[in-house]
This record gives C-alpha cells, sequence and structure tokens, in this order.
C-alpha cells in the first residue's frame, strides 16, 4: 500500500478482511465443529466435511478452533440491540405498543421506502453500533438522492450499483422519526492523515505553518508592481495553487461529524486539482528559465508585451491541463460500465481520496511523475549550457575590453541564476521525487528518511518565502512600499561604463574582432538574461 504519506493526501485503504489479534471481521465468532483439524492452512470440518480457508477460523488457545461468521456467509449489522431502535438518534427499547415492523435486511430503499427485501436466513445479523468516530446517515427523499441498496455480499450499493461501504463500516436501522424506516449508517471516510503513531500531528502543524508565508509571499508579489513581471504572476500562481491545496488538508484533518460525505469527495477533487495545477506552474518557471538559456528566438514586440503573449500561453498551458485531468478524472468516477473498477478514482468510498493505487497512478503521481522528470531534463539542460557559457565567457577574459567586465558580471549572473533554479528543484521537486519512489517501492514508513521529506513538503511554503521573498531586493521593495520614510537597506550606486567601454573597444577593435564568433554564440543568452536580471538580484 505504500508509506503513509501522512502530510498529503493519504492512500488510506481499508482492508476489510483484515482482523486484529485473532478476532474475526466484526468480531463475531462460532466453534467449530469437534472433529476439525488442520492441514496445511486449511480447516477441515463438519459433516459432511468442508474446507475453511485461513481467514474464514481462528486457532485459539484451549478452544481449538473458531469459524468467522462473516468470513463463511454474510454479515449484517443492526445499529442497535435485537428489540431496539433509533428514537431521537439514541437506541432505545422498543413496547409493544410501537407497533414496529420486523426489522429485515432490505434490497433496495428510496425516497418511497423500503422497495423490497431479502429471506430472513440470508444474513446473520450483527447487533451493536459502529465503531468509527464519524458517521453520516443516508435518508431518501425526493430532495435527496440517497437511495441505497444492499447485495448478496452484504455490501452497501449506491443505486447505480457502486460500492458505498463494506459491511464493517454500516449498519442498518429503524428511525422513528420517520416511521420506523429503515436507512443505513455509513462511517466517514477516514481523514486524509491519519497515522496509528500520532506523527501526524506534525504535518499537520507544518502545513498551519506553511500557510501564511505562501499567504505572505502571494500578498509581496501582488502589492509590488515592479515583482508582477513574468516570473512574479507565475510564482503567484503557483503559490495560490499551494495555498488552496494545503488549505483543503488542513480542513479534512478537523474534519467533523456534520460533514457528510459529499464534502469529502469535494475536497477531495479541490485537493488533486490544486496540487497538480501547483506542479504544471513549477513546470511552466522551470521551462521559462530553460527557454531563456537556451537562446531560441523570444516572441516578437517589447519585453512588456513579449511577457504577456507568453503568461497568456503558460496559464493556457497550465490550466488547460490541470483542468483537462480533473474532468477525465470526474468522468471516469460516474461511468457506469469500466474494463475495471481499479481505474475509477472511488473518492470517499474508502477515504477522502483515491480508492486504488491504480486510479492514484493514472490521475495524480503520473502527471505529477512526468512533470518532475521534464524538470529534471531542463535543469540537466540548463546546467550544461550554463558551463558552456561560462567557458565561452572565459574566452575574452585576457582583453583589454570593457567587455570583458560585461562577461564577468553575466558569469556572476549566472552562477546566481543556476544556484536559484537548483534550490526550486531540491524545494519542490527532490522531496516529491522521493515521495513518488516511496510509494512506487511500498515504503512502510519506517525508514526515517521519509520524515524528512514529509517535513520539507508540509514546510514548503515557509521554503519558498526564504527564496522568493527573503532577497534584499524584495525587502527593499517591500520596505518602500509600506514604510518609505525607514530605509532599511541602503541603496548601492552603479557607475555607467558606456563611454569608457566605447573607448577601449576602439582602441582594441582588432581583439574584439577576433572574438566575435565567441561573443555570437552568448549573445542570445546574455540578452534574455539582462533583462531579467533585476527580477533575481539578491
Amino acid at each position: 500500500m505504500g508509506r503513509r504519506f501522512a502530510w498529503l493526501p493519504t492512500l488510506l485503504l481499508l482492508r476489510f478482511s483484515a482482523f486484529a489479534d485473532d478476532r474475526c471481521p466484526m468480531n463475531v465468532s462460532q466453534p467449530a465443529p469437534e472433529n476439525a483439524y488442520q492441514v496445511n492452512d486449511v480447516l477441515w470440518a463438519g459433516q459432511p466435511e468442508k474446507p475453511y480457508p485461513p481467514a474464514a477460523y481462528r486457532s485459539m488457545q484451549g478452544v481449538g478452533y473458531v469459524l468467522c461468521t462473516c468470513e463463511t456467509g454474510s454479515c449484517i449489522r443492526k445499529c442497535c440491540a435485537p428489540n431496539a431502535a433509533y428514537v431521537n438518534s439514541k437506541c432505545t427499547p422498543l413496547n409493544v405498543s410501537d407497533h414496529v415492523v420486523e426489522f429485515k435486511v432490505p434490497k433496495l430503499v428510496n425516497a418511497n421506502g423500503t422497495v423490497d427485501i431479502y429471506e430472513t436466513d440470508l444474513f446473520h445479523v450483527v447487533y451493536g453500533k459502529l465503531t468509527c468516530r464519524k458517521k453520516y446517515k443516508l435518508a431518501p427523499s425526493p430532495e435527496k438522492n440517497d437511495d441505497f441498496r444492499i447485495n448478496k455480499e452484504g455490501f452497501l450499493l449506491n443505486e447505480s450499483g457502486k460500492i458505498i461501504a463494506a459491511p464493517d463500516r454500516f449498519c442498518l436501522e429503524q428511525f422513528s422519526e420517520l416511521n420506523y424506516q429503515i436507512l443505513a449508517v455509513v462511517c466517514s471516510p477516514e481523514q486524509l492523515a491519519v497515522q496509528q503513531d500520532g506523527t501526524n500531528v506534525f504535518y499537520t502543524i507544518g502545513m498551519m505553518l506553511s500557510l501564511p508565508f505562501l499567504l505572505i509571499t502571494f500578498l509581496v508579489y501582488a502589492l509590488i508592481r515592479d515583482l508582477r513581471n513574468l516570473h512574479g504572476k507565475s510564482l503567484m500562481c503557483h503559490v495560490a495553487t499551494l495555498l488552496v491545496a494545503y488549505s483543503s488538508l488542513v480542513v479534512v484533518q478537523f474534519i467533523t461529524d456534520s460533514v457528510v460525505k459529499t464534502w469529502c469527495i469535494f475536497l477531495a477533487y479541490i485537493v488533486q486539482f490544486s496540487f497538480l495545477a501547483s506542479f504544471f506552474w513549477l513546470n511552466v518557471m522551470c521551462f521559462d528559465l530553460w527557454w531563456t538559456f537556451s537562446g531560441f528566438r523570444p516572441l516578437r514586440g517589447n519585453i512588456r508585451e513579449h511577457e504577456a503573449k507568453k503568461f497568456i500561453i503558460y496559464s493556457i498551458y497550465a490550466w488547460g491541463c490541470t483542468s483537462f485531468i480533473s474532468i477525465i478524472t470526474f468522468g471516469m468516477e460516474n461511468l457506469l460500465f469500466l474494463p475495471t473498477e481499479k481505474i475509477r478514482p472511488g473518492f470517499g468510498i474508502k477515504s477522502c481520496w483515491f480508492g486504488t493505487d491504480l486510479a492514484t497512478l493514472l490521475y495524480f503521481y503520473g502527471p505529477i511523475g512526468t512533470l518532475l522528470f521534464s524538470n529534471l531534463l531542463m535543469f540537466i539542460h540548463t546546467a550544461i549550457m550554463i558551463i558552456k557559457h561560462m567557458r565561452d565567457a572565459k574566452v575574452l577574459r585576457g582583453s583589454e575590453s570593457q567587455k570583458n567586465v560585461d562577461h564577468e558580471k553575466q558569469r556572476n549572473i549566472l552562477c546566481f541564476r543556476f544556484m536559484l533554479y537548483l534550490k526550486l528543484f531540491i524545494v519542490m521537486g527532490v522531496n516529491w521525487l522521493a515521495e513518488i519512489i516511496s510509494w512506487a517501492t511500498g515504503s512502510d514508513g519506517s525508514e526515517y528518511v521519509w520524515y524528512i521529506t514529509d517535513i520539507g513538503n508540509s514546510l514548503q511554503g515557509v521554503l519558498i518565502f526564504l527564496i522568493f521573498v527573503c532577497k534584499k531586493r524584495v525587502l527593499n521593495l517591500l520596505n518602500k512600499k509600506l514604510c518609505p520614510q525607514f530605509q532599511i537597506f541602503k541603496t548601492s550606486t552603479s557607475v555607467s561604463t558606456r563611454t569608457t567601454n566605447s573607448t577601449v573597444s576602439s582602441r582594441t577593435s582588432s581583439n574584439v574582432k577576433n572574438k566575435d564568433s565567441v561573443e555570437m554564440s552568448s549573445k542570445s543568452i546574455s540578452n534574455s538574461i539582462n533583462n531579467q536580471l533585476q527580477d533575481f538580484k539578491v
């Protein structure tokens, strides 16, 4: 099932055949016949002898063997005791004067009531409330489509035949306020980040700490006009989607009994969409950096028009691809006929997330892994281009031309841009690559190295704030915007060297002429970098 992914939507797949210690499913058992004996893992018992697989029996010290009733046949749980029903949401003993119809397992319940019932001896009835903490009620009505049916295996299904809950995740009971109509009480889907050892608390705290930092980062870039360029707008979109994703995850952590299954499914779609969108915008930022270093011909027009056109194209790509995947997910969820149920997303059936590993791969980790892999390739190619450009710049180092100063300046800029790209890749990429690898390899979470990546991901908002806001230029702009009367940072003055550069260049025209081929190879890259230099100054 993979490790716990405690900080993000967790794959909490309920193993309905699982059991704790030597207890049978739904805690119902009966003594095996005295002539029972075991051959390998199979128990043979009864007259005539009948084989029971390991899941259908338990070996009890001093007792012999017991058969798990709900493994050998179908079980249905009644919420209250045999002669009791729900009165004002409490199990209350019934009186003879109540004229209550005998409890029988329904085949179908809709707005008109119980449509059909099963034979009395088809199910073994288990009595007692559900052990889950959060529950909701299915109450079919003309205004609310809560129709449900029970199949012969004891599973709760919706009207179209899709599984809502397994036998141990719901119970049936008569409700006095509805004239003792039989309704289903269902365990709410598990929370997104539940762990037995309680370490999910740390990841929840990490996400809550990230929220204000993400909000501050968004507001800083939204308030300062100089930062609202192509990179700034892309970063704002990335931060906004992470803010929505983290907020949704925190909401699910504190989900209450009043939150119905519909809200659980809605939050699952929100989490999927927002996380996917954040990765598409991360891909946009990586692509734009790679495009800058590649030296491809830019779009026509001035810089502002060029960036506006690129941002429109990037928006169509990021939002369009995310919406396409979400629409496919929604469509596959609502298709009545599929070759296999494993490719159905299954939101809200077993948890507020995907129901199977295959669905998680198709609609979430598959696209994320593809984007991260493309980011990795662009990072490697960009690093190669930076090294090549730095070597070309060194060729001019021996020249007396002022262009040496420019190339040295460009070399420093390239180094800084490379380090920024490296930070982006580590903070937003490596941790998630580790998540996908651990999920794919099925790590059980006992390795403490995974806790580091989990904490890094939950604190991603803090790290983004440190990278993009805690820079001298950004803080200086923020200082001028909010408190112009107080100057926190001294503004450094720059001396123009255009005249000197022109004079020296005329004296050394022969040297520069010999190096034209080298300069031409880096000219387009240098122009692109200089246009964006101010956005990345420390």
